[in-house]
C-alpha cells in the first residue's frame, strides 16, 4: 500500500467535501440556485454572435429566453459550431473554447461539442459531490489506485488536435495532480497510433496495478470486453509484466514506461483464459467498487458484472452526455445536477416545458439543457422519471432512450423493444442484446429487423417466431408488414452477440469505450448480417405474419 497514494486520497476527500457542502446549501433553495447559475450562463452567451442575435443580455429573465430561444437540438447549432471551430471567433460564448469533443449518437455523424471554461467549471460542479459521497460511501478506495476509462475516439480522429483524447485537461490543477498520481492505467495510454494498442497498454497496466481500489467505467459492455480481450492476451500481457518491456509493441508504445508485476504474471500464465469470480479476485484483491451504467438496456450487464467481481461493491452512473451533465449518483440516488447548468423538462405525459423547480413524483420527463458551452434548451434524447427529492433538489431515474426508429412508418420505440426483451426473456433462456433495425439495401432486401442474442442456437427459430408475434403486437408494426413494406424479424443467436454489436457500432462511428448498448438502434452496417443467415429462416419467421 503506498502511503502517497493514500494521502492524496485524502487531499482530494477534503478539497471534495467544498463542493458536496454546497451542493447541499443549494438543495434547499433550488429555484434561487438555478436562477444565479442562469444569470452566469447569460454573462458568456450575452456578448457573443448567437446572444445578439437572440436579443440575450444580463437583463434577459428566463421567462423572456423561453420567448427567444426554441428548443433545439445539435443540428440547430452545427453551423455555429462549425463556423466556430474553423474562425475561432465567438460565435456561441464570449469565452475562447479550449477543445471540441467528438461525439456520436445512434447513427454514424459525428458531433463536436465545444468546451470552454465555464462550462468545465459547470461539469467540475458535479464531479465534486460525487467524490465526495463516493470517499465517504467507499472508504476502501482511499487505499489504492483507480482505473478510469474516460474518452475514447475513433482512429480517424486522434489526430484532429493533440488535446481530444486528454481527458485530465478538462480538470482543474489539483485534480489532475491528484489523477496522475493515483490511475492505475496513465492517460498517455491514448496517445498510441490504435484503439487496440491503447486497449492492450491498459491492459497491461491493469494486471500490474494489485493494489486498484476502484474501476470506473461508462458501459458496462466496454469492461467484460476488457476483460474477454485479457483472457485471449493473457500471454502477451503476462511476458509484457514479467519483462517489464514492450517487446513487438515498443516502437507504437514505446512513450509508455512498461508496467512489471511477476506475481500476477504468473496468475495469468497458470490461467485458463475464462473469466470468473475467482480470477478477478486473485488478480485484484483490493478492489473495492467497480462504477458503471446499470439501468435500461445496460442492467443485465451491470448484473454480469456483478458476478464477476463479487468481492466489490457497485454503482451505476448518473446521466453525463458530451453536451452536459443531468444528474449524478448520491447516495441511493440520482439527484439533478442543479449546479452544473439551467435545466428545463419536457413534461412527456403532456409535452408541456417545465422548470426544475416545477417537477413533481411521478412525471416522465425530457431533459432541455442551457450550459455555458452555448448550447441553449438543447434537447436531450433520455427519458427520466422523477422519483424523489433531495430536500428541493428532484431526484430522477433514468428509464431509456427516447430516440426511435420508424424505417417505412412502423414507429418502434426502444421503451416498446424492452418490453418485448422482458417477454422473451422470461420464456426462454437467452439474453437479448439489441434490436437492429436494418435500412433496404438498393435493388436487395426490403427494410427489416434483426435480434442480436446470446444464448443457445436451438433456440433460433422459437426466438424468431416468438419476436415476429411480439413486434405485431405493435399496430403499426403490423400494419407495415401486411402492406409488404418489412421483411420478417430476423435472429442472430450466438455466444459473441455482444462481440458483433460492437464491432458493429464501431462501423458507425461509434466511440470504443462508450458504446452504450441501446435496445433499439438504426443500423444500416448490420445488413452484412443478413447474408449468414439460412434461408429457410425467413419462412420460420414469416409464419406467424
Amino acid at each position: 500500500m503506498n502511503i502517497s497514494t493514500r494521502l492524496l486520497h485524502q487531499i482530494s476527500y477534503r478539497l471534495s467535501r467544498y463542493g458536496q457542502q454546497r451542493f447541499m446549501r443549494a438543495s434547499h433553495a433550488l429555484k434561487a440556485a438555478q436562477l444565479a447559475r442562469f444569470q452566469n450562463i447569460m454573462a458568456v452567451v450575452s456578448g457573443s454572435d448567437s446572444g445578439y442575435q437572440r436579443g440575450l443580455t444580463l437583463a434577459t429573465n428566463v421567462e423572456e429566453f423561453r420567448q427567444r430561444v426554441p428548443l433545439s437540438d445539435y443540428e440547430d447549432w452545427q453551423n455555429a459550431i462549425n463556423r466556430q471551430r474553423s474562425s475561432g471567433e465567438f460565435i456561441l460564448t464570449t469565452e475562447t473554447c479550449q477543445r471540441y469533443q467528438p461525439t456520436s449518437g445512434s447513427t454514424a455523424q459525428i458531433k463536436w461539442i465545444p468546451y470552454t471554461p465555464e462550462f468545465l467549471r459547470e461539469l467540475d460542479q458535479a464531479i465534486n459531490p460525487w467524490m465526495a459521497d463516493l470517499y465517504s460511501r467507499y472508504p476502501a478506495i482511499r487505499k489504492g489506485r483507480h482505473y478510469w476509462s474516460l474518452s475514447w475516439v475513433p482512429g480517424e480522429l486522434r489526430s484532429v488536435a493533440n488535446s481530444v483524447n486528454d481527458d485530465l485537461q478538462l480538470l482543474p490543477w489539483w485534480k489532475r495532480l491528484f489523477m496522475n498520481r493515483t490511475m492505475a492505467v496513465p492517460q498517455a495510454v491514448s496517445l498510441a497510433p490504435s484503439s487496440e494498442l491503447s486497449l492492450f497498454a491498459s491492459l497491461c497496466y491493469l494486471c500490474a496495478a494489485r493494489d486498484l481500489t476502484l474501476m470506473s467505467v461508462w458501459s458496462p459492455t466496454f469492461l467484460l470486453s476488457l476483460l474477454e480481450q485479457l483472457g485471449q492476451q493473457r500471454m502477451a500481457v503476462a511476458q509484457v509484466l514479467e519483462q517489464g518491456r514492450w517487446g513487438e509493441q515498443q516502437t507504437s508504445l514505446g512513450h509508455l514506461s512498461a508496467p512489471r508485476n511477476r506475481i500476477n504474471a504468473a496468475l495469468l500464465r497458470n490461467w485458463n483464459g475464462r473469466i470468473n469470480a475467482t480470477i478477478t479476485r486473485k488478480l485484484w484483491p483490493e478492489l473495492a467498487l467497480i462504477s458503471a451504467w446499470d439501468t435500461s438496456s445496460s442492467e443485465p450487464w451491470a448484473r454480469q458484472l456483478q458476478q464477476l467481481f463479487s468481492h466489490s461493491d457497485f454503482q451505476g452512473k448518473g446521466l453525463w452526455a458530451t453536451e452536459g451533465v443531468v444528474t449524478i449518483p448520491y447516495g441511493q440516488q440520482y439527484p439533478l445536477a442543479l449546479e452544473s447548468h439551467f435545466y428545463e423538462f419536457e413534461n412527456l405525459a403532456n409535452k408541456q416545458i417545465l422548470f426544475s423547480w416545477e417537477l413533481e413524483p411521478g412525471m416522465q420527463v425530457r431533459p432541455v439543457i442551457t450550459t455555458a458551452s452555448g448550447l441553449l434548451r438543447y434537447r436531450t434524447k433520455d427519458r427520466l422519471l422523477v422519483d424523489g427529492f433531495i430536500n428541493q433538489c428532484p431526484t430522477l431515474r433514468f428509464i431509456s432512450r427516447l430516440s426511435g426508429t420508424d424505417m417505412v412508418g412502423e414507429k418502434m420505440s426502444p421503451q416498446a423493444v424492452l418490453n418485448i426483451f422482458s417477454t422473451l426473456t422470461a420464456a426462454l433462456p437467452l439474453q437479448p442484446v439489441s434490436l437492429l433495425a436494418v435500412p433496404a439495401e438498393q435493388g436487395n432486401h426490403r427494410p427489416t429487423y434483426v435480434l442480436l442474442a446470446s444464448g443457445g442456437q436451438e433456440l433460433q427459430t422459437e426466438t424468431q417466431q416468438r419476436l415476429e408475434a411480439l413486434l405485431q403486437e405493435h399496430f403499426h408494426y403490423k400494419l407495415a408488414r401486411e402492406l409488404g413494406q418489412l421483411n420478417p424479424a430476423r435472429v442472430i443467436i450466438s455466444d459473441n452477440a455482444m462481440a458483433t454489436y460492437t464491432h458493429l457500432r464501431l462501423q458507425s462511428g461509434a466511440v470504443a469505450g462508450n458504446i452504450k448498448v441501446e435496445p433499439l438502434l438504426l443500423c444500416p452496417a448490420a445488413s452484412e448480417l443478413l447474408n449468414t443467415l439460412p434461408e429457410h429462416s425467413l419462412a420460420e419467421s414469416g409464419a406467424i405474419a
